[in-house]
């Protein structure tokens, strides 16, 4: 199996506006996009808009997507309190044929496996979520832009 790399990580955390900050400034890191919601509907941010935008439309922050060079990481808005450190997903950049291979694997093993289009899922047997993708970086947004008029 040939492994290209990291893809992104994905952390869970309890406040993606601060966390975004943080992380962007801890490893100076460019904000790709970033997703939220409004009265029950789900999208990306309009460009150039920041969270404080955001709050004055009444979103609901749900995501931000920051990095550069080879890290990526993707901040999503915990479900419920988490332990510090938790990571949520951890994503690899592989081609067709290992997303093929590790799919049959993880079957063999027992683990939860999901897929589309561009990226193979499996929840091991510890828990940790792992996505196997061939998509491009830096990533990109998979929702349409939130109406905020």
């Amino acid at each position: 199996m040939t492994l290209a790399g990291l893809h992104h990580v994905t952390l869970a955390v309890p406040d993606v506006p601060a966390a975004e900050s943080y992380y962007a400034s801890l490893f100076d890191l460019d904000v790709h996009f970033r997703e939220g919601s409004r009265d029950g509907d789900f999208g990306t941010l309009p460009g150039g808009w920041d969270w404080g935008d955001a709050a004055d439309a009444g979103v609901d922050p749900s995501l931000s997507v920051v990095g550069r060079d080879s890290l990526h990481l993707e901040l999503t808005a915990a479900e419920e309190p988490q332990e510090p450190g938790h990571v949520r997903r951890i994503a690899l950049d592989v081609g067709m044929a290992e997303r093929i291979d590790i799919r049959e694997r993880a079957a063999d093993l027992d683990a939860t496996v999901t897929q589309n289009a561009e990226s193979t899922h499996v929840e091991d047997a510890y828990g940790f979520e792992w996505e196997f993708t061939e998509a491009d970086l830096p990533l990109e947004p998979s929702v349409d832009e939130l109406d905020v008029e």
